[in-house]
């Protein structure tokens, strides 16, 4: 894994430093219309879901599936948590697929060819996996095939997004991943490799689970949303 996450970060160039700053340029809130919405969870799905908004989930898909070059940041932003409210997403690895298990097995054998086989239709239907275009784009980039600029830039974008929430220092500027797996491609990007991993939960911060990774005293934080209760809201 430590192998597979340095390459990766050579093949894209992306640059990430443990302990950088929110970027400000992604906007979590981009009409007033919605400021009523303070929790997090509501405020991803009454933009997702709302068919006047330049993040309406259907226009996000329709995009990344004909022009993921020209996606920014911040539809990669509202692309990621927005597939919390995707009917049938799965958050944990053992409800996998069977194509999913099988694009699995295809890393266990380092068989690059089924990786790039059964990960493009996987990321067809969930361009926001993290692992499966993490490996997909080291594969089309070791096979020269021209389609790995379009699956980086994706990528890229994608942990932009992720990494606009905050440093990962503190519970308060956590990163929320909507993946377990997910995590480790985080932890990979900052170099935060190995640790150990505990749960945390504060009495003044209710409902909320924090995954903490602890290596040589420094700690890195990650939210788990996918165990929060969405309250039934889901995306037609």
């Amino acid at each position: 894994m430590k192998k597979i996450v340095a390459v990766l970060i050579l093949l894209l160039g992306f640059i990430a430093s443990y302990g950088q700053e929110a970027d400000s340029t992604i906007t979590i809130i981009p009409d007033s219309t919605y400021e009523v919405h303070t929790d997090f969870i509501h405020i991803i799905y009454y933009i997702v879901s709302d068919s006047t908004s330049e993040y309406y989930y259907p226009k996000l898909e329709n995009k990344v599936k004909n022009n993921k070059v020209k996606m920014t940041a911040e539809e990669c932003y509202y692309l990621y948590y927005g597939r919390l409210f995707k009917p049938g997403q799965k958050a944990l690895p053992i409800l996998a697929s069977k194509e999913r298990m099988d694009f699995e097995r295809a890393i266990a054998t380092e068989n690059k060819k089924a990786i790039i086989n059964i990960g493009i239709p996987l990321l067809e239907s969930n361009p926001v996996d993290l692992t499966v275009l993490m490996h997909v784009g080291i594969c089309l980039k070791e096979r020269n095939d021209k389609r790995f600029e379009e699956y980086a830039w994706l990528y890229m974008k994608l942990l932009e997004a992720i990494f606009s929430i905050g440093n990962g220092q503190t519970p308060e500027t956590a990163f929320k991943v909507i993946d377990i797996e997910d995590e480790h491609i985080l932890k990979g990007a900052l170099g935060f490799i190995g640790g150990t991993e505990s749960l945390y939960a504060r009495e003044d911060l209710p409902g909320r689970i924090f995954t903490v990774w602890n290596r040589n005293g420094q700690k890195l934080y990650f939210e788990e949303l996918c165990f929060e209760d969405k309250n039934g809201l889901q995306l037609k």
